[in-house]
């Protein structure tokens, strides 16, 4: 079964295509991770997704579900987002801001139920936040600062989650210790992820497949061992790059000086 489709979607901003005839059908239980040059229309295409953006043309679905038929709480049941840079009020603790997850069930003039609670627990378990769970999310670092706002998305409990661009701002062990978590959701709890990254290496390394997308078009959909081995990965990001096998796993290395 697929969680996502995207049929002949196009984005439009003053008169330009962002996205242009775009179809992308999602299995569940996937990884799926759209890549590309700045410019390319990642970010459009995902927050398309979540219904962020207004759609030119086309159309798309969550489990079956056609977005455009759906209120904000609605989709909030469906799939949940986490922004490249989200807003974290100050003032509030941690377990306070994953709680905002379940709003959309209970509503925001209703206290949570005991239901609610228990699956705030249980993420704030599972992403080893539980020990800051009184701090004010303005005192936590940059990578405790991410899972709590994963955490907050896992707190939808949606079996689609859709992330642009997730280690944003976080160092190497924070960027690895998010995404293995994330691969652990997707194999464990069969969770659908759709994402965008700017590092090849490990979008290549943690995705099950991969869209390079530019000028707002698929130029290539398939398996992420195979697309980061074609050639127009490097036409795409105009310069040549290399993939170098590390103990069994493609690292993906940038030419100096030489551009396509």
């Amino acid at each position: 079964m697929n969680a996502v489709e995207i049929n002949e979607l196009t984005v439009r901003a003053d008169a330009r295509d962002l996205v242009s005839d775009v179809t992308l059908h999602v299995e569940s239980g996937t990884w799926l991770t759209v890549i590309g040059p700045n410019g390319a229309g990642k970010t459009s295409l995902v927050e398309s997704v979540v219904g962020l953006r207004r759609i030119a043309r086309g159309a798309i679905s969550i489990s079956g579900q056609p977005l455009e038929t759906l209120n904000e709480r609605e989709r909030a049941k469906l799939v949940a987002l986490v922004p490249q840079r989200p807003s974290v009020p100050n003032g509030m603790n941690v377990r306070d801001y994953v709680a905002l997850g379940r709003t959309a069930y209970h509503g925001l003039l209703r206290a949570p139920s005991a239901g609610d609670r228990a699956i705030v627990d249980s993420v704030l378990e599972r992403l080893s936040l539980h020990e800051f769970c009184e701090r004010d999310v303005a005192t936590l670092s940059g990578g405790e600062r991410q899972r709590m706002v994963l955490a907050r998305a896992l707190a939808q409990s949606t079996m689609v989650i859709v992330l642009d661009e997730p280690t944003t701002g976080l160092d190497l062990h924070h960027q690895m210790d998010l995404l293995e978590l994330l691969r652990r959701e997707v194999t464990e709890c069969g969770l659908t992820i759709v994402a965008t990254l700017h590092d090849l290496t490990l979008a290549g390394q943690f995705a099950d497949r991969l869209v390079l997308l530019d000028a707002g078009k698929v130029v290539l959909d398939g398996p992420a061992h195979d697309i980061i081995r074609r050639e127009e990965l490097s036409r795409c990001y105009q310069m040549d790059l290399r993939v170098i096998d590390i103990d069994g796993a493609d690292v993906i290395v940038p030419v100096r000086g030489v551009s396509q």
